[in-house]
C-alpha cells in the first residue's frame, strides 16, 4: 500500500515540475475553451526511454554433492540470484539546452513465495535521479535517490577493474547486446575488455553526490553524503558515509586531495560506534607513452574496542612505453598497513577481524567479512601487505599475449588462515547458496560465498597458543593470457587461454614455488573458443581444470591424515543467438566435477543448464 502512495506522490511531483517548467502557458491552456488546444502543448527539449528486459532460468542436477544440495539434487530456478532486476527502464531528457535529467525504474520478481516483501532489496535496486546544469563557468551534476554507481579514487571509493584477465564464456547480467554474434569476442580479442555497464570499477552509493566540473583554472570537485554497503540494510540506527575530493588538472595530468569516512552505531543506545577514515593525495602525469600514477595517504579503523591509530596506504605505478624495452611494462609498488580498512575501496580487508561487524544489521554485510590471508589475482590488493607487480601485453601476429606477476609479503603476522577461490566452477558453486552470503558452509564449514563466487579457507598449524603464525607469509602469483584469432572452414574463430599459477610460503621467492615447501599451491587452466556459424549465431565452448595442493603444515583430514589435495574440471558448450536488433538468446550447458582426495566429503559432480533471453530497447 505504501508503494502505491509513493507512486501517486511521485506522479504529483512530476506534474508539479511540468507546471513549473511550462509556467503560464499551462494556465492559459486550461482557461482556453473547447476540447482541443489551438496550439501544440509545450514539451521537453528531448526525452528518451531505454533499458532492458531479462529472463534467465537455471537447471542443475547433481549426481554427487554436499549434503544440503543432495536433498534436492534436481534444482530448477527462474530469476537472477545475482539480485539484478528483470526489467530496467532508463528515462532521460532535457528541460533546456543547459539542463538535463536522468532517472530509472526497475521491476524485480524473484518468485520465492514471499509476496511484496521480495521486492524490498538494497543495492542496485531503487529509483534514482540525476540532474545536470551547465553554468557559464562550470557544470554541476547532482545524483540522489536510489542507488548510484560511482568511483572517486582507488583508495577511497572504487572497485577493482582488474587487468581484463578473465574468461567470457559465462555471461554477466550486465553484458550488453551486440549487432553481430561475434562482436563481443572480437572486442575482447582486440582490447582485452568487454563493454561493461556503469557498475564496472564502481561502488554502489545511496544518498547525495554533487559533482562540479569544468571550473576555472582546471579545478573540479566532488562531495558525497549517504550510505554504502557498510551502511545498508533495514537498521534504524544512524549511520552514514561522507567523502569527496578537490582536483586540479585534466585526464593526463592532475593532482587531487581525497577523503572518505564511514561511521556506524552498533547498538540501540547509540553508545558504541565503529567506522573508518582515509585521506589521500592522487597524482597522474603522462607524456610520450610514459605514465606515472600514484595515490598515497593514511587511514584508520576505529571502534570502542579497537583504536590502533593511523596507517599508511601507498600505490605507485610507472608505465614504460614499448619503444624503451621492446615490450610495454607497468611496474606497480604497493604497501597498505593492517591498520587501514575501507571495504568501499579496491583493497580487501585481511587484517581486522572486527571489520565484519560494520553495519552488521544488513544481511549483505557478510560479503564484507575479512578474507584472512587471501591468495588474490594480479591487480587485486589487500591490506596488511606490500609488494611489487609487473604487467605487460604484446601483439605477435594473430596472438594477443598479456601476463602479470606479483611478489608480495604480509606486514604483520595476524591471520592463521589462507583463503583461495575455485575459478573453474566458481559461479556454479556460488549457486549452491542463493540469496544470502553465508560463511562457514560446506561439509567442512570452510566455504564463504561472495558475490557470484566462493572462497575456501585452510588453517595453518605452525602457530602459537594464540593462533598467531610463527612465520611470515610470502605470496607469488603468475598469470598468462593468450588470445588467438583464425578461421575454420572459412568461419571466424577465437581461442583464449588463461592460466594462473600461485603459491604462498614462509620464505621469500622470486618465482612461484612448485614444491611442497609451499603451504599452498593453486594452478588454474581455462581455455575457451568461439566459432562464427552465421552472422547471428556463435558456437561457444569452454574447458577448465584446477589443482590445489597443501603441505603438512596445514590442517589435515581426521580420517586420511592428509592435507588438501583438490582437483576440479569443467566442460561446457553453448550458443549465442542474436534473434533481432536488440534481442538475444543465450544457452549454456556445463558438466562439472570436483573432489578433494584427502577430505572425502568435499566433492560434487553434475551438470547445469542456463538459458537467458534479453531484450534491449
Amino acid at each position: 500500500m505504501m508503494k502505491k502512495y509513493a507512486l501517486i506522490v511521485s506522479m504529483i511531483g512530476l506534474a508539479t515540475i511540468a507546471m513549473t517548467v511550462h509556467g503560464q502557458d499551462s494556465i492559459r491552456l486550461a482557461e482556453t475553451p473547447g476540447v482541443y488546444p489551438k496550439s501544440p502543448t509545450p514539451s521537453l527539449e528531448r526525452f528518451q526511454v531505454s533499458g532492458y528486459y531479462r529472463f534467465i532460468t537455471n537447471v542443475r542436477h547433481l549426481q554427487e554433492g554436499y549434503a544440503d544440495q543432495m536433498k534436492t539434487p534436481l534444482n530448477i530456478f527462474v530469476g537472477d540470484d545475482s539480485q539484478i532486476p528483470q526489467l530496467l527502464m532508463n528515462l532521460g531528457g532535457s528541460i533546456s539546452p543547459n539542463t538535463r535529467f536522468y532517472t530509472d525504474f526497475y521491476l524485480w520478481t524473484p518468485m520465492m513465495g514471499g509476496g511484496m516483501a521480495e521486492n524490498v532489496k538494497g543495492l542496485n535496486l531503487g529509483v534514482s535521479l540525476t540532474g545536470t546544469h551547465d553554468f557559464e563557468k562550470g557544470t554541476l551534476q547532482i545524483q540522489t535517490g536510489g542507488i548510484n554507481w560511482y568511483a572517486l579514487t582507488p583508495f577511497t571509493f572504487h572497485s577493482n577493474p582488474g587487468f581484463n584477465r578473465f574468461t567470457v564464456f559465462e555471461r554477466n547480467p550486465w553484458d550488453p547486446m551486440t549487432r553481430n554474434a561475434m562482436d563481443r569476442y572480437q572486442t575482447f580479442y582486440q582490447t582485452g575488455a568487454m563493454n561493461q555497464d556503469t557498475r564496472w570499477g564502481r561502488q554502489a552509493f545511496q544518498g547525495l553526490i554533487m559533482d562540479l566540473s569544468n571550473l576555472p583554472n582546471g579545478f573540479s570537485g566532488v562531495l558525497m553524503y549517504g550510505k554504502t554497503q557498510l551502511n545498508g540494510g533495514m537498521t534504524p540506527l544512524p549511520n552514514h558515509s561522507l567523502g569527496g575530493k578537490i582536483k586540479k588538472g585534466n585526464d593526463n595530468r592532475y593532482l587531487s586531495i581525497n577523503t572518505f569516512n564511514n561511521q556506524t552505531y552498533s547498538d540501540s543506545l547509540l553508545s558504541s560506534t565503529l567506522g573508518f577514515s582515509i585521506h589521500t593525495a592522487e597524482l597522474r602525469w603522462q607524456k610520450n607513452g610514459w605514465r606515472i600514477y600514484g595515490e598515497t595517504g593514511a587511514g584508520r579503523y576505529y571502534s570502542n574496542s579497537y583504536n590502533k591509530g593511523w596507517g599508511e596506504a601507498i600505490s605507485l605505478k610507472l608505465d614504460i612505453p614499448q619503444r624503451v624495452l621492446r615490450v610495454p611494462i607497468q611496474i606497480h609498488y604497493f604497501r597498505i598497513s593492517p591498520k587501514v580498512i575501507n571495504n568501499s575501496s579496491v583493497f580487501w580487508n585481511s587484517a581486522i577481524q572486527e571489520g565484519n561487524n560494520t553495519g552488521a544489521q544488513s544481511e549483505a554485510q557478510l560479503v564484507l567479512a575479512p578474507f584472512s590471508s587471501a591468495m588474490v589475482p594480479v591487480g587485486q590488493l589487500t591490506n596488511n601487505r606490500t609488494g611489487i607487480e609487473l604487467n605487460s601485453e604484446v601483439k605477435a601476429g594473430r596472438f594477443r599475449i598479456n601476463a602479470g606477476y606479483t611478489i608480495a609479503k604480509e606486514l604483520e603476522r595476524i591471520a592463521s588462515q589462507i583463503t583461495y577461490s575455485h575459478p573453474v566452477n566458481n559461479l556454479a558453486l556460488s549457486r549452491f547458496w542463493r540469496w544470502s552470503f553465508p560463511a562457514g558452509v560446506g561439509p567442512y564449514a570452510n566455504l564463504t560465498k561472495v558475490y557470484r563466487g566462493v572462497y575456501e579457507t585452510v588453517d595453518l598449524l605452525d602457530v602459537d597458543g594464540q593462533k598467531t603464525p610463527l612465520k611470515d607469509k610470502h605470496f607469488n602469483t603468475a598469470e598468462l593470457q593468450v588470445k588467438y584469432k583464425t578461421r575454420m572452414a572459412g568461419k571466424e574463430l577465437f581461442v583464449n587461454y588463461l592460466g594462473t599459477y600461485a603459491s604462498v610460503q614462509s620464505f621469500a621467492s622470486p618465482f612461484t614455488v612448485f614444491t611442497e615447501k609451499a603451504w599452498l599451491r593453486t594452478y588454474y587452466h581455462q581455455i575457451e573458443s568461439y566459432l562464427k556459424l552465421a552472422d547471428n549465431l556463435a558456437w561457444c565452448n569452454y574447458a577448465g581444470a584446477e589443482r590445489v595442493i597443501a603441505n603438512y603444515d596445514t590442517r589435515t583430514d581426521a580420517i586420511s591424515r592428509r592435507p588438501k589435495n583438490q582437483e576440479g574440471y569443467a566442460i561446457a558448450t553453448g550458443f549465442d543467438i542474436e534473434m533481432s536488433k536488440g534481442a538475444g538468446l543465450y544457452i549454456r550447458q556445463r558438466k562439472m566435477y570436483y573432489k578433494d582426495r584427502s577430505f572425502g566429503k568435499d566433492r560434487y559432480r553434475g551438470w547445469e543448464t542456463t538459458v537467458e533471453f534479453k531484450i534491449f530497447f
